[in-house]
């Protein structure tokens, strides 16, 4: 959260001296109107984490998530277009993947198995680096064998090392067994991303 970094704040601070400094209100006005403006996403998502912080009201919130997840799915389908990886190196584009991914959690914890089927192909092929690609395979498996969401955290995902080791927002800590499910359903996998490249 730069933004609220960049203005001396911490973890101790007073919400509600927050929301009475007019100094503070001002800046994140003007920061907010910037990153819609420029579409850009590390100003949009420090925005939106200053938002939240401050419990703002809920169509703001939702005006800059929703500009966070337009400009996401523009620059996540340039890079299919051109056959370009995603560096998660990258701040910007570990962005990126954090709001197509939270996108493609909503719609699988929502039962919306076309569209998350759709997104998590996208999510398996998009980088090379090893961990991240696993762990969108394994989340698409479970979409292709009709899983449920909740069924999926607790079979497969391995919550003590989520709630211990974790530092991103997307799950990639799996229980053994997760692995052994991937590479018995494979085929289920090639198959989808067939079809997704058959498609596009």
């Amino acid at each position: 959260m730069s933004f609220i970094n960049n203005n001396s704040l911490d973890n101790n601070i007073n919400i509600d001296n927050l929301r009475n400094n007019t100094e503070f209100i001002n800046q994140l006005n003007e920061a907010e109107r910037t990153a819609l403006i420029e579409q850009d996403i590390e100003k949009l998502y420090d925005v939106l984490d200053a938002l939240l912080l401050l419990g703002d009201n809920n169509d703001r919130i939702d005006k800059v998530y929703n500009s966070i997840l337009e400009t996401a799915l523009s620059h996540f389908h340039d890079k299919l277009e051109q056959n370009e990886n995603f560096d998660l190196s990258s701040n910007r584009d570990h962005l990126i993947l954090r709001a197509i991914y939270e996108f493609a959690i909503e719609q699988y914890r929502i039962g919306a198995l076309i569209e998350a089927e759709e997104l998590f192909v996208m999510l398996s092929i998009i980088t090379d680096h090893p961990v991240f690609k696993g762990a969108m395979q394994i989340h698409l498996i479970s979409i292709l064998k009709k899983i449920n969401f909740d069924k999926f955290i607790e079979e497969f995902v391995d919550m003590n090392k989520m709630n211990s080791e974790n530092e991103s927002f997307f799950i990639l800590y799996f229980k053994e067994k997760a692995n052994s499910f991937l590479h018995a359903n494979s085929s289920l996998l090639i198959d989808a991303i067939k079809r997704s490249q058959e498609i596009k």
